[in-house]
């Protein structure tokens, strides 16, 4: 039964590997970025995991000795080939509906490289005011939980994992949670539009709104006290410019890519794992915490639930358990409390876990369809109108949301991680856009002129 279920896991694995080639064509766009990060982290990474590597893992070895082992880990496998089918569901039912714009995507993105950037006119005083807004915002949000101080205090602190590792779980991160989606979403957008439009415009303004902004969402960023998020928006920066000026993967981007990973994340494991200090150790930290905690944790998921913590059937929503008057405890915490002992400390997976918490397969094949619907719309709505600033920053910004559906639960991503949350930021400023047209071609003392007949 478990050799079976792995069998089908692989399959599924190679059938979204060959629709991916297909589909995308090599072109990099929301769809190909979800396909691309789910093969690399949930891929041949977790059968590695799965049927070798975890002999080095003191938590397998623990997960092992369960009496529902088994059946866990084929509940696991058959949850990874639902993620695949409903992923390439999802993605075609979205083509389905809107068969012309997909059309339209497939023409856009193959005359990506050849179209120069379309600026959207009119839009310049919007984005400085949301930027001024989005400014001020995060300033006054510094000031009053002086990140400043606690980013010096971590410099300062012991050097040594433990001492550094205290002072994270006790400064790191605002309490505020709407400055946390500012910096992890919002901003990131807004500066990349406005840099773009800026340099196209000539726009002095827009662009010391833009460099506010980055300015503002580094020290953010720095007062996480955590690598990825740093580098999270160096890679979505290094992503628009390349988009700028092409969209095709390759060999070359591929060898890029790695040389990138290698100079950004060598000197944030350093600073924040100073044991780290060795080449070797380095690259070992890197592959041990990209490749191999993602797929642990996640295993720990289906063997905790529903043997030792039932099914929330959504009261793992914490939207909804509001809404039902219902107590919210997030099922990081219960699972890491189970296989750790330790209340505090969190164990974050992948959106499958958080939907296998709530409905079991049912939830599983919902939120990947969802999910894949999701990064298609944007595809189709936004980015096949063109190569623009927009669109640039749309789809840096879906870089970032699909890199936390890799790692949180779906709202999560929608909300912070902007895969919902930009897209209506874009609706609302391109509503306010055209209203201001349609006002000023409305307004008194302008002549209009009715065609002779």
């Amino acid at each position: 039964m478990t050799a079976a279920t792995f069998l089908l896991a692989t399959l599924s694995m190679l059938g979204a590997a060959i629709y991916l080639v297909k589909k995308t064509r090599g072109f990099i766009s929301a769809t190909s970025m979800l396909l691309g990060f789910l093969l690399l982290l949930y891929g041949p990474a977790y059968l590695v995991y799965m049927l070798y590597y975890n002999q080095n893992s003191l938590i397998y070895r623990e997960l092992m000795k369960t009496p529902h082992f088994v059946e866990a880990t084929a509940s696991l496998n058959l949850a990874i080939a639902i993620t695949y089918l409903g992923c390439i569901f999802g993605i075609e039912l979205i083509d389905r509906l809107a068969p012309r714009k997909a059309k339209k995507l497939v023409q856009t993105l193959e005359h990506w490289n050849a179209d120069p950037i379309r600026s959207t006119s009119s839009v310049d005083r919007w984005l400085i005011a949301a930027n001024a807004v989005l400014i001020a915002f995060m300033a006054w949000t510094s000031i009053r939980e002086d990140h400043v101080a606690v980013i010096l205090g971590f410099l300062e602190t012991a050097n040594s994992q433990s001492a550094k590792d205290q002072y994270r779980l006790l400064h790191a991160g605002s309490a505020s949670y709407a400055y946390r989606v500012a910096l992890t979403s919002i901003a990131p957008f807004l500066l990349t539009w406005s840099a773009l439009e800026g340099l196209i415009k000539r726009n002095w303004l827009l662009l010391a709104s833009a460099c506010g902004v980055f300015a503002l969402t580094l020290l953010g960023r720095m007062e996480t006290l955590s690598k990825v998020p740093i580098a999270l928006l160096a890679v979505q920066l290094g992503l628009a410019a390349l988009l700028s000026f092409r969209n095709r993967n390759g060999f070359r981007l591929g060898a890029a890519a790695v040389a990138a990973v290698v100079i950004l994340f060598y000197p944030l494991v350093v600073i924040s794992i100073p044991e780290a200090s060795r080449a070797t150790s380095v690259i070992d930290f890197f592959f041990w915490r990209t490749f191999i905690i993602s797929n642990e944790v996640l295993l720990e998921y289906f063997s905790a639930i529903p043997y030792y913590i039932s099914h929330t059937w959504g009261l793992n929503i914490r939207v909804l358990a509001a809404l039902l008057n219902e107590e919210f405890t997030p099922a990081y915490e219960q699972v890491s409390l189970l296989w750790r002992g330790q209340a505090g400390s969190t164990s974050n997976a992948m959106f499958i876990a958080d939907a296998w918490t709530d409905f079991s397969f049912l939830g599983v094949a919902v939120t990947s369809v969802l999910a894949a619907g999701l990064c298609r719309m944007i595809d189709v709505i936004f980015v096949a109108e063109g190569k623009s600033p927009m669109t640039i920053g749309l789809l840096g910004c879906s870089f970032a949301g699909i890199v936390q559906l890799m790692l949180s639960s779906i709202q999560s991503a929608m909300l912070s991680g902007g895969l919902a949350s930009i897209p209506l930021t874009v609706l609302v400023l391109s509503e306010l856009t055209n209203n201001l047209r349609l006002r000023r071609e409305l307004s008194p003392g302008k002549e209009t002129l009715s065609p002779k007949k």
